[in-house]
């Protein structure tokens, strides 16, 4: 059980060395498997005789996969930095954060499921489609999560009373973004993963990792016209 004594004479930036390394683990964990993956991408090239080209584009399509996962986990980590600084509820705080990284620390071996069954897909090896499936609902699932916990934290922090108007105006775009990044993970999942709108890796999660560049704030509209 987390000292609520000790948490309660801390300041956020006392959080500043957990998170960073944590997230640091996280993205060195990502970068660890992509070497066994594409080994175990070969092994199987070979043994079902696919040609060169294949390998190629095999390995590609991991590249562009990892890119995008990695892009995705520093978005959510800088998220995270920037709701640590004068941080007021530090309960809430504390608890929130450590769902947020045990949740970021579940995406790597996920994501490794899924490009260990893609590879099977693209190499037109053994079919594993459903697993495959099931594997990529439970990354955009994490991913959907950690953004809502975001927001919400945002939304929190921004209720409290000595914010400057700065900060709240950072807070509001923090959980504005974060809230339509989760809603847009949430819809990419729906549409890559029904039967009908079937999309092979990595185009859900890349077309995600492209939101993260892209300041997208349903949110701010809505409010806005209700100001109007």
């Amino acid at each position: 059980m987390i000292p609520s004594k000790i948490i309660g004479k801390t300041s956020g930036e006392n959080w500043v060395g957990i998170i960073d390394a944590t997230y640091g683990i996280i993205l060195t964990l990502l970068v660890i498997e992509l070497p066994a993956i594409i080994l175990e991408s070969i092994e199987k090239s070979k043994s079902h005789g696919n040609s060169p080209t294949t390998l190629v584009a095999a390995t590609a399509v991991l590249l562009i996969g990892y890119f995008a996962i990695f892009t995705i986990i520093y978005d959510i980590w800088s998220y995270h930095k920037t709701l640590l600084f004068d941080a007021k509820r530090l309960r809430i705080f504390a608890l929130s954060t450590g769902w947020i990284l045990f949740l970021s620390s579940l995406v790597p071996p996920f994501y490794y499921l899924v490009n260990h069954f893609l590879i099977d897909e693209v190499l037109q090896a053994d079919s594993h489609r459903v697993l495959l499936i099931y594997s990529r609902i439970c990354v955009f699932a994490l991913v959907a999560i950690i953004y809502l916990l975001l927001a919400a934290l945002a939304k929190s922090e921004k209720r409290q009373h000595g914010q400057t108007p700065e900060k709240r105006e950072e807070l509001e775009f923090v959980f504005g973004t974060s809230l339509t990044k989760a809603l847009a993970t949430f819809a990419i999942a729906a549409i890559a993963d029904s039967p009908g709108t079937y999309l092979p890796p990595p185009i859900g999660i890349t077309a995600l990792a492209i939101l993260t560049y892209l300041p997208i704030n349903f949110f701010k509209k809505i409010n806005t016209s209700r100001n109007q």
